[in-house]
């Protein structure tokens, strides 16, 4: 079982944060030669039958009204919850008569508005809130919970806004749960949301890679037409026998579009040559008309062949350079090394860039496109490659890019950061693709994560917007309701493949309208 971390990233302004990890177990060991990976998955392809076929499900999207909306209801105006009183000091800032105080999680109790909302569309929630030390609460609309806001110790009240919250028209019971310490509140404001329809930001219209492939901008071209339209679907796989992609066939009658799977493997150091097959399982995916996508969970170049900082003595910090090193051949970087100009630190990172270009070479010449994420979440800090600050991972993203595109000259890598922060954010002339890692706890409903789309948008303009990896599938009836509409979708394997999403949602959302999988979309030729 491939363990993940369980989070949802949260919005707030531009920055994009997270929990702590949970540790991630290394992929299943594979030992079959990559011949016979190749082979097995080309026969798999071919010869499954799936249980059944469905009929397409036609989307389900309210129709939308929108109208100007300007509500506030003053919290002591509410029938007051138990041990809560209405007072006017110490806190300041407030409107109206006074403030309700002593909201307490202890008493399961909750603060209740109701209110006529006056047309069905999407809302801003604005609450007007103060705590005297670290607390939380539960913003709930109809008894659906929709948001829960996290705040520290606060002399004076202030404003936090929730955006594109989704109300049909007629009476709405809104309520504050208390789930951790103790709130004060002044009141709760209504306004219709503008976040979610503003598309003024137009798409870069070619791979930033001015030298890539015709079938690279073919399929560039191709995700930009679906944009908006449909959600391609993906899985990633652990293992070369597809057990995923198998099963989902299987329950659905479809495969997925995208197959994802990682370069681990091919690290020198740590990695397992006997299990490295992802390039030519690929090369197989592609052959059937599916599309690539590849990541790169890096070792650490030297030390303990690991991903995570907290067990690695890999310092990206030491490999730092400002000489210009993307563009020498590793007998003269060993030189360089030799003589103290670059650190052995900085020569061991670019012997294993070297060694991944190698491993996608096969892809670069058949001319098959790849949708390339490299050093993911690095803003979460607990992978080596994200832990020594935005400034060392920025350069090398750069060093990866300029090495891989203009040394190596691979120009079939459409390029997807995963940085998850606004901090760790790349130059835009070295991405094409802007993406969140999206995981929420098995009973959480996954929606259409709007939130991160409007912070995903605003911090990348221009660029193509996808979940990397999820937990479970999103709905794809909100995605189009609330106007965000994400690229694609990586659903990760067990057990979020199985015990999170079932067979009933596995159904509806391959066979929906809104969705397109790999039965369904145009060949590419390679």
């Amino acid at each position: 079982m491939h363990m993940r971390r369980i989070w949802i990233w949260v919005a707030m302004g531009i920055v994009l944060t997270g929990c702590t990890k949970i540790e991630q177990e290394p992929l299943a060991v594979q030992t079959q030669s990559v011949a016979t990976a190749t082979t097995q998955l080309s026969a798999q392809t071919e010869s499954s039958e799936p249980a059944a076929q469905y009929d397409s499900v036609a989307l389900q999207v309210p129709e939308i009204t929108r109208q100007e909306v300007s509500l506030r209801l003053e919290a002591e105006d509410t029938a007051l919850p138990e041990k809560c009183s209405v007072v006017i000091d110490p806190r300041r800032g407030y409107s109206g008569d006074g403030y309700v105080s002593g909201l307490n999680a202890n008493y399961e109790s909750s603060l209740e508005f109701s209110l006529e909302i006056p047309a069905t569309q999407h809302y801003d929630i604005t609450l007007v809130v103060g705590a005297g030390a670290a607390s939380s609460c539960k913003i709930l609309a109809n008894g659906e919970p929709v948001y829960t806001l996290v705040t520290d110790s606060t002399e004076n009240f202030i404003r936090v806004t929730v955006q594109g919250i989704f109300l049909t028209e007629g009476t709405c019971e809104l309520a504050i749960a208390p789930v951790d310490g103790l709130v004060d509140i002044d009141c709760i404001e209504l306004t219709n949301n503008t976040s979610l329809y503003d598309d003024s930001a137009s798409l870069d219209t070619v791979p930033v890679d001015a030298a890539a492939t015709e079938n690279t901008v073919q399929l560039y071209a191709f995700l930009q037409e679906q944009y908006g339209k449909k959600l391609l679907t993906g899985q990633h796989v652990s293992s070369s026998k597809n057990e995923e992609l198998e099963e989902i066939y299987q329950i659905t009658g479809k495969y997925p579009l995208i197959r994802f799977d990682d370069l681990r493997n091919y690290s020198p150091n740590g990695g397992d040559a006997s299990a490295a097959t992802a390039v030519a399982d690929s090369l197989a995916w592609a052959e059937s008309g599916g599309i690539v996508g590849l990541s790169w969970l890096w070792n650490a170049p030297t030390g303990t062949g690991t991903i995570y900082q907290e067990e690695s003595s890999f310092s990206l910090q030491m490999a730092l350079t400002d000489v210009s090193v993307a563009d020498r051949s590793l007998e003269q970087l060993r030189q360089m090394e030799e003589v103290g100009e670059i650190s052995q630190s900085c020569y061991a990172l670019i012997s294993d860039i070297d060694a991944i270009a190698e491993a996608l070479a096969p892809l670069a010449e058949a001319d098959v496109p790849v949708l390339w994420r490299p050093l993911p979440e690095a803003g979460g800090g607990w992978y080596w490659w994200g832990a020594d600050g935005a400034e060392a991972y920025q350069w090398l993203w750069d060093l990866l890019y300029t090495r891989l595109t203009d040394y190596h000259q691979l120009h079939n890598l459409l390029w997807v950061w995963n940085g998850q922060s606004a901090s760790y954010l790349v130059d835009e002339s070295q991405y094409d693709i802007a993406s969140l890692d999206l995981y929420v706890d098995a009973e959480e409903s996954y929606g259409s994560r709007y939130e991160q789309y409007v912070a995903l948008r605003n911090m990348t303009p221009g660029k193509l917007l996808a979940i990397s990896e999820a937990s479970t599938l999103p709905d794809i009836n909100a995605m189009f309701r609330d106007n965000a509409v994400w690229l694609y979708c990586g659903l990760w394997y067990a057990p979020y493949l199985g015990e999170y999403t079932d067979d009933a949602t596995l159904i509806s959302f391959y066979n929906s309208e809104g969705t397109l999988t790999r039965e369904d979309a145009p060949a590419f030729s390679h």
